[in-house]
């Protein structure tokens, strides 16, 4: 990739007001900004008091660069065409820049997706593919030498014996047990819990492949013994354990690089700040308003699209536990009520993200207890929406109701509202759409 110079990545069209600047800042996966003097001039420009509101996007996982650029722009560019085409007044005046979040989310690929340089042999009349070494490395740093050594050899197999399976669970323990800023315990699980999750990767059918990046099946219980015959592929293994690695990752790029990033802007102009993320990008958000005591001023808005943590991150007290979730502080650093979608056709979160996120640390991205209609304490607020946080669910707004003028009331005290986008959301990457617009052009004109 060419060097960037500091400054804006692209400048957007924007209807009835200039063009926009578009930055990308890049973080590293411990919250580092990769390019501190377009940093530097993101704020100078902010600072210069020439925009009236600063909108800050941050995607799910596996985006390399130039994943994370189309994202953005089609959602950017499909908001701008909805109020194009619909003559559909924006706040006067408006004068926006924008911003998006890259932090480093790619996972391995399968089948149609983009798939990385891999070492490659036969088997059976098909290719093996192994674990690509760069995305590897990331898991094995957290292991002994002696353990990465025998981690690297186990996924170079074609396939793993119920043994191997069992060995390899036993060796990467410490990938599941790790704490961070927003965990006071490490977890609990036992090498039998980590293959019995592993089971919920085996099914080779009906794998929600998209950039959640699960595949599931049914899983059995906790210390069950599984079929791993199963396991033709060690990728998919590794899929399930970046699905703790990349949660974990978005928190910490959160917490210690986008968290400052929004500290500066808030405090370089009055400009309204509009956040809006999508999958593990909503945990890089939430953990950037919500890590550390201070905060400048609330944001104005936040748009949280098939959020991949616990649908109880945001519950007032759980049961139990006498504490609050772990974003719970988020709601009192947003100034509009808190928008986010969850859908019963989102297979990734409605129906696999609790089995395969099991320990002990994910609940509520505090421990937080079991709640309300979800099938489980470890279900996703992209599955079933948010619980025990004085949330109002409602309906989403379709083509229909956007037609005849309908919009989301945003006028109350009511904190966070889930919109069941089961209508309007057919899958975990199907989140930029009309309905999806609407819903920020109604954050961003209430």
């Amino acid at each position: 990739m060419p060097t960037l110079p500091p400054g804006p990545y692209q400048s957007l069209p924007c209807p009835d007001a200039p063009s926009a600047p578009f930055y990308i800042l890049p973080f590293d996966k411990r919250g580092i900004c990769e390019a501190p003097a377009t940093r530097a001039r993101l704020l100078e420009d902010v600072a210069a008091g020439r925009y009236t509101d600063l909108f800050v996007f941050s995607h799910g996982w596996n985006n390399d660069w130039p994943g994370a650029v189309q994202t953005y722009r089609r959602f950017i560019d499909g908001f701008t065409a909805m109020v194009r085409e619909r003559q559909l007044a924006l706040p006067a005046p408006f004068r926006p820049l924008l911003i998006g979040i890259h932090w480093p989310s790619a996972a391995l690929t399968f089948g149609e997706e983009e798939a990385p340089d891999m070492a490659a042999s036969t088997g059976e009349g098909r290719e093996l593919a192994v674990a690509e070494t760069g995305r590897l490395r990331d898991l094995a740093e957290a292991l002994p030498d002696a353990a990465a050594a025998r981690f690297f050899t186990l996924l170079q197999q074609p396939r793993l014996s119920t043994a191997d399976a069992q060995e390899l669970a036993q060796l990467v323990l410490p990938l599941y047990s790790t704490t961070d800023d927003e965990v006071e315990a490490a977890a609990t699980l036992t090498a039998q819990d980590v293959v019995a999750a592993w089971a919920a990767l085996a099914s080779p059918s009906d794998r929600p492949l998209g950039e959640f990046g699960t595949a599931g099946g049914v899983v059995a219980g906790p210390g069950a013994a599984a079929d791993f015959g199963q396991f033709f592929d060690p990728r998919l293994i590794v899929r399930g354990l970046t699905v703790y690695q990349m949660k974990d990752r978005a928190g910490t790029v959160g917490a210690h690089g986008v968290g400052p990033l929004l500290r500066d802007l808030l405090a370089a102009s009055p400009a309204r700040v509009h956040g809006a993320g999508h999958s593990y990008g909503c945990r890089v958000l939430l953990s950037a308003i919500c890590f550390g005591e201070t905060w400048p001023r609330p944001l104005h808005s936040l748009l949280l699209l098939q959020g991949a943590l616990s649908h109880l991150a945001f519950a007032a007290d759980v049961t139990g536990q006498e504490r609050p979730g772990g974003y719970r502080r988020a709601l009192d650093r947003v100034f509009r009520p808190v928008l986010c979608t969850f859908s019963q056709r989102d297979a990734a979160l409605h129906r696999f993200f609790h089995l395969i996120l099991r320990r002990e640390r994910d609940l509520g991205e505090m421990k937080i207890a079991a709640a309300g209609e979800p099938p489980s304490r470890y279900a996703a607020l992209g599955g079933y929406g948010p619980r025990g946080s004085g949330e109002q669910l409602v309906n989403v707004l379709d083509a229909n109701a956007i037609n005849a003028g309908a919009r989301y009331d945003l006028s109350s005290l009511i904190p966070i509202i889930g919109v069941d986008a089961t209508a309007t959301i057919s899958d975990h990457g199907d989140y930029s759409n009309l309905s999806t617009y609407w819903m920020l052009y109604n954050l961003v004109t209430a």
